[in-house]
């Protein structure tokens, strides 16, 4: 059997996670098998992760801390890796979004804290026609971000979506009937409404996310194309409130909203 691979756990916050793992797996004499079997991944991954090259999202890192002893070491070092590979526009947007108690958004796709991962790599290799590991790497991390569900309290979602969201056949059908299973899964939470935006009304090229924080602030994220704002000036934030209303005061009703979510699940079976 070949020599490990030598890491510089300095190189990267990825290759001192790694590190951080396979020293602790070899002191307790494991091989990378029988740490896979534990965490519920394969080997190939393990071998990655300890290599820097596939860090875990927060979820898997929460699970090697528990088998390995670290208390929530990895899950932090995950969750700090995951914000710096955010774009810099974004991340303001996105730690605000893990301690919002309310978001009111509009989107022209499925949000992401109610995407299935599938489809979340569709957009991603859509969006940016880049390298499909990286792709599979970022849907994971989008979707490991949903990890707010399960809070305690968690937040209040309501999201108008535009009517196109359901045809539109991001990732294929497979991919699609998944994710709109997925969306009307969400809806049964008395925390999350969806509404659908018609198409014979007016609509923003576009998403717009308001978030509120427990402290009664608020902010606002725009997104287009490529780039995207966030903001918490109170001239702004109200701005894009009145887009918002806008737009929510156009949309059908959440059950007329979800008749049409169930025909398009239909549609995709």
């Amino acid at each position: 059997m070949p020599a490990p691979r030598e890491l510089d756990p300095t190189y990267s916050v990825a290759a001192y996670l790694g590190h951080k793992i396979r020293r602790e797996r070899e002191q307790r004499d494991w091989t990378q098998q029988a740490l896979a079997a534990k965490v519920f991944i394969s080997r190939v991954r393990v071998a990655k992760i300890e290599l820097g090259t596939d860090p875990p999202n927060p979820s898997l890192a929460s699970r090697f801390d528990k088998v390995l002893g670290f208390e929530d070491d990895l899950a932090n070092l995950a969750r700090a890796l995951l914000n710096a590979q955010v774009r810099d526009y974004a991340k303001a947007f996105l730690a605000r979004q893990l301690e919002a108690s309310a978001m009111h958004d509009f989107s022209i796709v499925v949000p992401g804290l109610l995407q299935t991962e599938e489809y979340a790599r569709a957009l991603l290799l859509a969006g940016q026609a880049g390298d499909p590991a990286e792709a599979d790497r970022h849907a994971e991390r989008r979707v490991a971000r949903q990890e707010v569900w399960t809070r305690e309290r968690p937040p209040w979602m309501w999201a108008v979506l535009d009517a196109a969201v359901l045809r539109r056949a991001t990732g294929g059908r497979a991919t699609m009937h998944s994710q709109l299973t997925k969306l009307r899964e969400m809806c049964e939470r008395p925390n999350i409404n969806v509404q659908i935006l018609p198409e014979n009304t007016t609509m923003i090229p576009g998403s717009v996310a308001l978030l509120t924080l427990p402290n009664g602030d608020r902010g606002a994220y725009t997104e287009g194309f490529v780039t995207g704002a966030y903001t918490e000036e109170p001239s702004r934030v109200e701005r894009f409130q009145r887009v918002y209303d806008r737009l929510h005061a156009d949309a059908l009703s959440a059950c007329a909203s979800m008749e049409l979510i169930e025909k398009a699940i239909e549609g995709f079976a």
